[in-house]
């Protein structure tokens, strides 16, 4: 199924794409559309992204904004759960050495009574827009991000960017199918509520980053938007390794850095092994779970966002455990997709026999972010296979793969020649939840983040290299 945008017409004449490709990389590298090309960071290019913004219907849109405030709900309350989470990573850690790690230091620091009065969480549910034959595309959830889920900064570039090559191909009037994307402002906005409830007016806002990170430009926009909120809020950034040689913990669980408190710590790193080098980065791990300060996740939302919880809300009655109103319980559950155990149980069993036998209709996903980790087609009976018999199978799940509307574009990359694609597309929706104690101060949405990518790949994210920045346009 392909979604069309009427007011475009494709393909472009050669001039005029040759303007508008120009026009949109000058735009893009005059107006901070940026990454880095080098790790000294002196160097940059223009993100990739597409030409123009990419049809979504608007009533999806609609619902996977509306939805986000009932997944921020659930996936607290998941967090306040630890029979849930103990239950549902119990053969995940048994296997998974780094989810194994990760679970370690959320018993500790429970058993340590290390309670955390503040709460910040700065998540975005994936989706992709799901083809089904003689029916309507649906919205399917692709994954939950409860860490670093990044690109807001990049994402309202995009949405200007977009804006001006609309009006400079003559469509000036696109304000009601290109919606308004102030993402940043809303996470942002989190911060600083979360800054204040910690009540110390002289603690800082701490960035965990990798050194020589070349999406540094939208950390940046974070920071500037702070700042632009409370001018009197200091925000550092320093390295795992870093915090691991140099940050400190008072005997009244204060985390200092560099002399200074630190209200919130956010991570911009720190969810696949290869960020952890040595032990040092986990000491700071564990200190920051020990502190009162906020952690952007804390351990336990960190363990909420594994594809092993995913697929266990999925079950029925899960949802229902922890939402009460009736028709956000129907919506969030309208956008999953079938999601599978692979335990060495006789359910597992039957899973992978499932997986084996129409690998094509499957994706087994691994407790990984950042791209790069899913299995697909033939490769999926060709592991499960492999797999037979042994409990390394219960370190992943099987989930059905979701056959996405097709869009036709043009990718903006550097050094690749531009032609038009068929692309298909995943909206995130951000969503920002603060609570003090048990009391929720702020649980929102906030506004959106398109990436799309050529039909051919698999592998999704900016990141990664797969995909591009997009905008939707509602239609």
């Amino acid at each position: 199924m392909s979604l069309h945008n009427d007011a475009i017409k494709l393909p472009l004449s050669d001039a005029d794409l040759q303007h508008l490709v120009e026009f949109s990389n000058i735009r893009a590298l005059t107006s901070g559309a940026i990454v880095a090309l080098t790790d000294s960071q002196d160097e940059v290019t223009y993100v990739p992204h597409t030409l123009f913004p990419s049809p979504v219907p608007r009533d999806l849109y609609q619902k996977a904004v509306y939805v986000q405030a009932g997944f921020n709900e659930l996936m607290w309350k998941v967090t306040e759960d630890d029979e849930f989470l103990t239950s549902a990573l119990k053969s995940t850690i048994e296997v998974d050495e780094f989810t194994g790690r990760l679970f370690q230091i959320y018993k500790q620091v429970m058993q340590e009574g290390c309670h955390k009065p503040v709460t910040l969480a700065l998540l975005r549910s994936d989706y992709m827009l799901h083809f089904q034959l003689n029916k309507p595309a649906e919205l399917r959830q692709v994954e939950i991000n409860t860490m670093a889920s990044s690109l807001a900064g990049m994402s309202v570039k995009t949405t200007q960017l977009h804006r001006a090559v609309l009006q400079e191909h003559g469509i000036p009037n696109s304000s009601q199918q290109l919606p308004d994307n102030s993402c940043i402002d809303g996470l942002c906005e989190g911060f600083v509520k979360a800054w204040e409830l910690y009540g110390q007016p002289n603690a800082a806002i701490l960035f965990v980053v990798e050194d020589g990170e070349k999406n540094i430009f939208d950390n940046i926009y974070h920071v500037y938007k702070i700042k632009e909120l409370n001018c009197a809020i200091k925000v550092i950034m320093r390295s795992m390794l870093y915090l691991g040689k140099n940050a400190q913990l008072t005997d009244d669980r204060k985390l200092i850095v560099d002399g200074m408190e630190v209200a919130i710590v956010y991570y911009r790193l720190g969810y696949v092994p290869s960020h952890f080098t040595s032990e040092t980065e986990w000491k700071f791990k564990i200190m920051a779970e020990q502190s009162l300060a906020a952690v952007c996740p804390s351990i336990s939302w960190h363990l909420a966002g594994t594809k092993k919880i995913q697929q266990e809300l999925s079950r029925p009655g899960a949802v229902e455990r922890y939402l009460s109103d009736p028709e956000m319980i129907a919506n969030v559950r309208s956008t999953f997709a079938g999601q599978y155990s692979l335990d060495l149980t006789e359910e597992g069993d039957k899973t992978a026999a499932m997986g084996i036998a129409n690998p094509q209709s499957y994706v087994m996903k691994p407790q990984r972010e950042g791209g790069g980790n899913n299995i697909y087609g033939d490769d999926v009976r060709a592991k499960l296979e492999e797999l037979a018999g042994q409990q390394e199978r219960s370190g992943y799940i099987l989930m059905e793969r979701i056959m996405p509307t097709v869009v036709k574009n043009y990718e903006l990359r550097r050094g690749l020649p531009v032609d038009m694609q068929d692309m298909v597309s995943e909206l995130g929706i951000y969503g920002v939840l603060v609570c003090k104690e048990d009391q929720v101060a702020i649980n929102k949405a906030s506004d959106h983040l398109l990436r799309t990518k050529n039909i051919m790949k698999n592998e999704g994210g900016i990141g990664a290299g797969a995909s591009a920045m997009d905008s939707p346009y509602l239609v």
